[in-house]
């Protein structure tokens, strides 16, 4: 099966979603593009799992204009949506925000891969957030911060899902 995952990243951490499920997806055709710099057209795949940050509230700009371009073309083909975002609370939110709605009711699965808060992948006004959000973290009952991270046991049920594809 040719499978495409297209991401949009900012600081990496949806890149490195995108590389970690291509890993464990071995026995298929994989694509990984950033569509910020490649347009790739889903029509030439089986399967696509696209996404991306959610900063500040909102999706990332190119996440945005390749599903509007591909917007039909993306609900015909089979596909799995992915966020990366620290609050999976909101998921349900931001996919609303960022997909239109035939893409996602064509889905079959809207995810999050978690998200990463760290202060060193930020720049200029981002670092200043990414300080204040990380500083108002609560604390877990042993009185440590308890930090937003990649969810890479989510990612692996996804990569679990796709290997026994044909």
């Amino acid at each position: 099966m040719k499978i495409l995952i297209a991401y949009a990243s900012k600081s990496g951490t949806a890149k490195e979603a995108a590389e970690l499920l291509a890993a464990d997806l071995q026995n298929h055709t994989v694509t990984v593009a950033d569509i910020e710099k490649k347009d790739p057209v889903p029509g030439d795949f089986d399967y696509i799992v696209l996404g991306g940050p959610i900063r500040g509230g909102k999706a990332h700009k190119a996440l945005r204009r390749y599903t509007k371009k591909w917007e039909a073309a993306l609900a015909a083909i089979p596909h799995t949506l992915f966020l990366c975002c620290a609050y999976a609370d909101l998921l349900i939110d931001y996919m609303e925000m960022t997909f239109p709605t035939s893409v996602r009711e064509s889905a079959e699965e809207q995810l999050c891969f978690g998200g990463v808060l760290d202060v060193s992948r930020q720049r200029g006004l981002d670092r200043l957030i990414a300080r204040m959000m990380r500083n108002s973290i609560l604390e877990d009952e042993d009185g440590e911060q308890v930090l937003p991270c990649l969810m890479p046991e989510h990612i692996r049920v996804l990569a679990d899902r796709l290997r026994v594809r044909r």
